[in-house]
């Protein structure tokens, strides 16, 4: 099976971190999630990651450092989850396609229910700012 590429997006503002919950109706009711998703034939995962965060919350951003990356066995499908920290440029945030967003700091992280491809993220998040 040929994982499926998605972006995930790091956007820290006031020193928390923007992270969305999944609708109740969708597969993953419930979890949460770094913002961003699947990457389309004509286009990189920088270029994914703008778009899909236009299309969920209607703003403009800036890609800039790549995190890394999760790997994830779903049964069903099989994700490759690639992570970069990006920057707020212009437009209000609008909860368009989840359930709500939340700007949480790093110690809240854990206390979340969270998709089990956005876990590893998680894990990278934290040794990421340990090691600044």
């Amino acid at each position: 099976m040929t994982p499926l590429l998605v972006t995930a997006a790091i956007l820290i503002k006031n020193q928390k971190i923007l992270v969305a919950q999944r609708k109740h109706s969708d597969e993953l009711n419930g979890k949460w999630e770094f913002p961003g998703g699947k990457v389309e034939a004509n286009e990189n995962t920088k270029e994914c990651l703008k778009r899909e965060l236009y299309e969920e919350f209607g703003i403009n951003t800036a890609i800039n450092d790549y995190l890394g990356e999760s790997i994830y066995d779903y049964g069903s499908k099989i994700i490759h989850l690639q992570a970069y920290f990006v920057s707020h440029i212009s437009g209000d945030i609008q909860v368009r396609v989840h359930e709500q967003i939340r700007w949480v700091s790093l110690s809240e992280l854990e206390g979340l229910d969270w998709a089990p491809a956005d876990v590893s993220l998680v894990n990278q998040l934290r040794t990421y700012f340990q090691l600044k």
